[in-house]
């Protein structure tokens, strides 16, 4: 989703800021972070009563929930986002979204994309995986019905994008907004926007 077609100003895992309020050590905060990307809990779910009960709590708590506001109200769909989607439907292809997403950032995102854009969704908090868990990927299979060498993979990360893809046998297609034009590699095809996909699919 991130800088595939939502923009976000300013990306701080806020989750993980919060987390290390309390002093916790490292893997426990990143354990912590994973666990709410995989699993169908809000953050209190997730956190132990000592913690809750901890000095303070109450206040950052409430001020994580201003922050992860704020951070809600910047959001905005990349200007190529929604005409590329349409063009695709045009064109008789399914659209999928698939994320690593946690339950809190589900709806707002959800809600600033306009209803029945994609066919199909697979998000870490639903599915009990993230990527580059093959669960997710066999999770979308399961509903769509596709096959891997049916399914076009875009996306921002060169790891969790590109090699996942790659290893689970779906062509890649790397999207760098930072990057100009259209690059073709031995395994994969890097594009500086959406809309150029149309033309990859073309070839």
């Amino acid at each position: 989703m991130y800088d595939t077609f939502v923009h976000i100003p300013k990306r701080p895992n806020l989750y993980r800021k919060f987390f290390s309020e309390f002093w916790l050590e490292n893997i426990v905060v990143k354990e912590l972070v994973s666990v709410l990307q995989i699993s169908d809990k809000d953050i209190k779910d997730i956190l132990s009563k000592e913690i809750q009960s901890r000095p303070g709590f109450d206040s950052l708590f409430l001020k994580l929930q201003l922050e992860v506001s704020k951070q809600f109200d910047s959001l905005s769909l990349y200007e190529d986002f929604l005409p590329t989607i349409q063009v695709l439907k045009q064109q008789w292809y399914a659209t999928a979204v698939l994320s690593n997403l946690s339950k809190p950032y589900s709806y707002p995102l959800m809600h600033l994309i306009p209803k029945n854009t994609f066919d199909y969704q697979s998000l870490s908090y639903q599915v009990g995986a993230k990527k580059p868990d093959r669960k997710i990927f066999d999770h979308l299979k399961n509903i769509s019905w596709y096959r891997s060498d049916e399914i076009v993979m875009v996306g921002d990360n060169l790891l969790s994008d590109v090699e996942w893809a790659k290893n689970a046998g779906i062509a890649p297609v790397h999207l760098d907004r930072t990057s100009n034009g259209i690059m073709y590699y031995n395994e994969y095809v890097r594009i500086s926007r959406l809309d150029q996909l149309l033309k990859i699919l073309e070839t």
